[in-house]
């Protein structure tokens, strides 16, 4: 285990922030030859398909000039992502998507109680994964992502780090993968912390992770911070659902992003209440 775990490192340099699809699957594969208990038929899947994902971005029909456009939400649980997402979705008749892809769920609890290079691996490899659904259906439809790569970087690193030790501004582990598709545009979704850890307890319980966010404000903060630092997320206050889609669809008339969405009115934006 020690030297699969330095293998691990010695990609993700202490980050836990794999920069490319080749690094997640040599450490997969190593636990793969590992045969440790845990590991079933569904890991293994998980890395054949991961394998089988695209190999190249610079594909011409993958290019963003020839597909519809890929919009992505961020931001902590509980702020609302997934019924912005699926509302703005229907705005724009495109079509949500979210990642991890729902197909591997089966297999996230094991990756959880592993060591976090090796969960970091499996949440890393799943954005590869989803790249090839996403891609193909934007050659029709605008797609709307409920997180992405972003929230793979800011986790990470919020687990490890606070806002004082987190990698300077401008480091390469804020930066896009050169071999995963980029978004068009990206949206960092926000509300009040009150009301975040209200919805998060209506939900089913938290897992380690949201509970350590709930918990902990310096963990919040980094995440939030990463977040920020790579510099691809427009910042979006979602005093409610519908208000969060108006400001969206604002944004992309004002860069120039054709879209078919329109607005809720001020009636509709009146008849419902905040998250």
């Amino acid at each position: 285990m020690e030297s699969l775990l330095a293998l691990a490192k010695s990609f993700h340099k202490g980050f836990y922030v794999y920069r490319s699809k080749s690094d997640c699957l040599r450490v997969l594969r190593a636990t793969q030859k590992l045969s440790l208990p845990w590991w079933n038929r569904r890991c293994t899947e998980f890395v054949e398909t991961l394998e089988s994902s695209i190999e190249s971005v610079t594909d011409a029909s993958f290019s963003s000039g020839t597909r519809q456009p890929i919009i992505v939400l961020e931001g902590l649980d509980g702020v609302g992502k997934t019924l912005i997402s699926h509302t703005l979705a229907s705005k724009l008749e495109g079509i949500p998507l979210h990642t991890p892809p729902s197909e591997w769920s089966d297999i996230r609890p094991l990756f959880l109680n592993q060591d976090n290079a090796l969960l970091r691996a499996f949440y890393s490899g799943s954005n590869y994964i989803a790249a090839s659904g996403i891609l193909h259906a934007a050659q029709e439809r605008v797609v709307v992502l409920d997180r992405w790569w972003c929230s793979t970087c800011a986790m990470a690193l919020a687990n490890q780090f606070t806002t004082r030790t987190l990698p300077p501004e401008g480091d390469a582990v804020y930066e896009w993968p050169s071999d995963l598709p980029k978004p068009n545009v990206g949206f960092y979704i926000f509300v009040d912390e009150q009301v975040r850890r209200a919805r998060i307890r209506k939900r089913a319980p938290e897992d380690s992770e949201e509970q350590r966010l709930s918990a902990e404000s310096e963990m919040r903060a980094a995440a939030a911070e990463a977040y920020r630092r790579t510099h691809l997320l427009h910042p979006i206050e979602a005093p409610n659902y519908r208000a969060a889609v108006n400001s969206i669809l604002a944004f992309l008339t004002e860069r120039g992003i054709l879209h078919s969405g329109v607005p809720f009115t001020d009636s509709e934006l009146r008849e419902i209440s905040s998250f």
